[in-house]
Order: structure tokens, then sequence, then C-alpha cells
């Protein structure tokens, strides 16, 4: 996770310098984005002390200014309320008045309700062939607060076959429900490619399921599952599939319990981990 960002700028709206150094007006964008963003502050009842408004303006414009389709939250704001704000504002300002592509939510609290919000409002939006825009393809909740129950909502979207590419959900405590729900998702997805899903609970259960489906039957080409509990059951799994797989380039297993695990199996399963990790 990359060190915090410093701040910037008010988000008033008005003149900025995109990555070219040219000059760029934004006021036409940023008057509708105020409007929204004053609109869902106040409909969701965002205490006003919070700064919630001023938050979501500054992203906003920094991101209109910069052309650089992302927006970066950590911490304690937006909070829950807020995030469920935010997926309502970007849902009726993308892509007419403003482009973001990517959204990255670190160890702040967005929670299976923000994570809900943000696959009916932003996900399941799709791609704008007319105005460019591909769609929302890059989407970090590291560390949220999200469940199982986050997962069923993703899974949802996934199974409509959204433009999303990257999906990074590390250090939330999904477990194999929850690594059942996507699986469930990615069965006739063909969009999604990179799947992180470092210390999440996931144990042997989860890690059949991952190998009997994910690994097997998905197009996902990046499959990071660092630091969980998949042990022999699941490791075997994955294993006995990966030669199964039509896709699959880069597999992670680092760091996760091997307690019961014969020596034979876990030289197996070490080998043919490195061996996709190369090609």
């Amino acid at each position: 996770m990359p060190k915090k960002a410093a701040a910037k700028t008010s988000g008033k709206g008005g003149k900025g310098k995109g990555k070219d150094g040219d000059v760029q007006d934004v006021s036409f964008q940023m008057r509708k984005v105020r409007v929204e963003v004053a609109k869902f502050c106040s409909e969701l009842r965002i205490p006003p002390e919070l700064d919630i408004e001023k938050l979501f303006n500054t992203k906003i414009y920094d991101a209109l200014v910069e052309n650089s389709g992302k927006m970066i939250f950590q911490g304690d704001r937006p909070g829950r309320a807020g995030v469920q704000a935010l997926s309502c504002i970007l849902r009726e300002t993308c892509p007419v008045y403003i482009s973001i592509r990517s959204l990255f939510f670190w160890r702040t609290e967005v929670g299976d309700e923000g994570v809900a919000s943000i696959c009916e409002n932003c996900l399941d939006k799709g791609k704008n062939e007319s105005h460019n825009w591909p769609g929302f393809v890059h989407l970090e909740l590291f560390d949220v607060k999200m469940s199982a129950l986050g997962c069923q909502s993703l899974s949802r979207s996934l199974r409509e076959n959204i433009p999303l590419r990257n999906l990074v959900i590390d250090h939330n405590a999904i477990g194999d429900e929850g690594a059942t729900h996507l699986a469930e998702g990615l069965r006739g997805n063909s969009e999604l490619s990179f799947l992180s899903m470092a210390y999440c609970h996931i144990g042997p259960a989860g890690g059949v399921v991952v190998g009997e489906e994910i690994v097997r039957c998905t197009k996902i080409k990046q499959l990071k599952l660092r630091g969980n509990r998949i042990m022999a059951r699941g490791l075997t799994a994955i294993s006995l599939n990966l030669g199964k797989s039509e896709s699959l380039v880069q597999l992670d297993l680092s760091d996760n319990r091997q307690v019961e695990v014969k020596e034979g199996e876990v030289a197996e399963v070490t080998a043919a981990s490195c061996l996709i990790s190369m090609l």
C-alpha cells in the first residue's frame, strides 16, 4: 500500500495544471460536481462537521486537473455513509462530467453496505464508448471491514461481466464463504484478470474452491493468496488444477499455513507455484 498522498487543493473549481503542465478549465464540471456532492451528503445526513463535502470536491477536482482517473481514500474518512454518498455522486457524474476509472480505499471503513453501494452505483454502470470511458476498471478494498456479505455484492456484479479488470480485497476476513461467492461470480466473467485475496482468512475449503473454480475455470491471469490458511487440502486442490488453467500466469501462495501437510505434498505444490509464476 503506497504512502498517504499530501493534500493539494481546496476543490473550489476553476483552473489547474494537467500532467503536461497545460492549464485546464474544469469550472463547468465542478459546478455539476458540487451540486451532486451537496445533494447526496444532505440526503444521507452526513454531519457537516466531518467536512465530507470539501473532501469529495477536493478529490474530484484533483482527479480532473491531473487527468488521473483515480480517487484514493485512506484513514477515517469518508466512512460508511460517505462511501455510499460517493458512489451516488459518481453514478450521476461519470463519465459526462468526470472520468474516474480507479477507486482505492485503504484502511478506511467501507463495510459491506459501502461495497454494495459501490457495486450498484459504480461497477454496474459498465463502459460508455461514446465518451471513450472504459468504466470502473480498478478497485482496491484494502482492510475495509468487508465480510463474505460484501463478496456476495461483488459476485453479483462480476456475474454481469462488468469491465472491472483488477480487484484487490486484501486484509478482509471474507473466509471460505467469501471466496466461494467470488468464484460463483467469476464463472462467466471474461474481464477480471487480476485478483488479490491476501490475508483473507481463507481456509482449506476455500482453497478447494479456489483450485477447482477460480484456477481451473476463470480468466484470471494473476492470483494472489498470500497469508491465508489453505493448508494441505486446499494446496493440493490448487496444485492439481494448475495444469488445467488456460489463463493463469502468476500465483502467489506464500506465507500460507502448511500444518499437517506431508513433505511430498508441500514440495509438489511449491514446485508448481514457482513454475506458474515464471510463465
